[in-house]
């Protein structure tokens, strides 16, 4: 083939695509969510001469393009491949796979960040829980079951935990760290599988005196799951199975949403549909919950202030107690929750957040200094 039929050949080919993709892009029907990505597409702007003068017109339809772009998804995992086959990076955009197992690197120990978590949970406790029973525990990150001679970066927690330890006062430390391993969590998410944290629930609950009666659940199973990690791997992976553990303490239990002002249940099959199937767990990320087990008489009232870790830890929880109220300060300020609830004396306490949120807690103390000091 001669150098000038070759350049045709190459040049009609590359018209012959683009044209395609544009047809592809024109016919194919727009997506609304992407499971792999667990997320919303950007769906096709309105035109309207105020947005196209100023030309946010042209950004949205940009947005749109890239989000509905045939073969989106196929491109990504290709970008994945060279990454790692070929160029042999270790991770892609931070996030590596060891054993089918999807990682994201958390790196590395922001020390003012623990310490002012620190601070928040005294600050806190002073306040509202002075005459209570208050604890804290850690979650790990997936990243700290990687054997450190894999050459991945990950935090220091023996460091993380002295730092809390040495600067947190009047309240006790519970260590879940050593209940858990890598196949409690998600293959390819961040979350601890529920169905295998009774042994975290039962040392939760002893750590903070309840006598612990041994009960019977049923797990429900649902697939596929994709986890958050999935669409940011970007490669072929087999999706996850979420369980949820119920009996009839759990489903009798009443849940209150003081953002939407309503009751809803302790585990929404319904919710498994959204574009984060982890909803289904106590309706996913909520400022302020409340959930009332009648059953128990005792009258006794525990406070998580917590991440969306605890949205599958307190069902598991909540047999021991007539009340858990879940507060989650990454959507609520660490004062605006005493408008809705008003503590009770001699309840327990209990403070758990990841180890990534703890060194990013911006997150969570942005409210701090709203604290009035006495």
């Amino acid at each position: 083939m001669n150098i000038k039929l070759k350049n045709i050949v190459i040049s009609v080919s590359f018209v012959l695509i683009l044209i395609g993709f544009m047809i592809g892009n024109i016919f194919l029907n727009d997506k609304y969510i992407s499971y792999e990505e667990r997320r919303k597409l950007t769906q096709r702007p309105q035109f309207e001469v105020q947005e196209l003068v100023s030309g946010e017109y042209f950004e949205d339809m940009e947005k749109y393009l890239l989000d509905q772009f045939p073969l989106r998804y196929n491109f990504r995992e290709l970008k994945n491949f060279v990454n790692t086959e070929i160029f042999k990076q270790k991770d892609n955009n931070d996030i590596y796979i060891i054993n089918n197992n999807v990682f994201k690197m958390e790196y590395k120990l922001n020390e003012k960040s623990i310490y002012e978590s620190a601070v928040l949970y005294n600050e806190i406790s002073d306040r509202y829980f002075k005459n209570s029973n208050v604890y804290y525990t850690i979650v790990p990150d997936k990243n700290y079951f990687v054997p450190k001679s894999e050459g991945y970066l990950s935090l220091d927690y023996e460091k993380l935990i002295d730092i809390m330890k040495k600067n947190t006062a009047n309240m006790k430390y519970i260590d879940i760290i050593k209940d858990l391993q890598i196949s409690d969590y998600y293959n390819t998410d961040l979350h601890w599988r529920q169905e295998n944290l009774l042994p975290v629930a039962t040392n939760l609950l002893k750590s903070m005196d309840n006598k612990v009666s041994h009960y019977k659940y049923e797990e429900n199973k649902f697939t596929p799951f994709y986890g958050s990690y999935y669409g940011q791997a970007a490669t072929n992976l087999k999706p996850d199975e979420i369980v949820f553990l119920s009996n009839s303490i759990t489903e009798n239990c009443k849940v209150y949403d003081f953002a939407k002002q309503e009751y809803i249940k302790v585990y929404d099959e319904k919710d498994f549909a959204n574009v984060d199937s982890y909803d289904i767990y106590l309706g996913g990320a909520k400022p302020l919950l409340s959930i009332e087990n009648r059953a128990n008489k005792s009258g006794k009232e525990l406070y998580i202030f917590r991440d969306s870790f605890g949205s599958s830890l307190a069902p598991l929880l909540i047999n021991e107690y007539s009340k858990i109220t879940l507060v989650d300060l990454r959507y609520i300020s660490s004062v605006a929750f005493e408008e809705y609830v008003k503590p009770v004396e001699n309840s327990d306490v209990l403070f758990m957040y990841n180890t990534s949120i703890l060194n990013n807690s911006n997150i969570i103390t942005k409210f701090i200094k709203t604290i009035p000091t006495k």
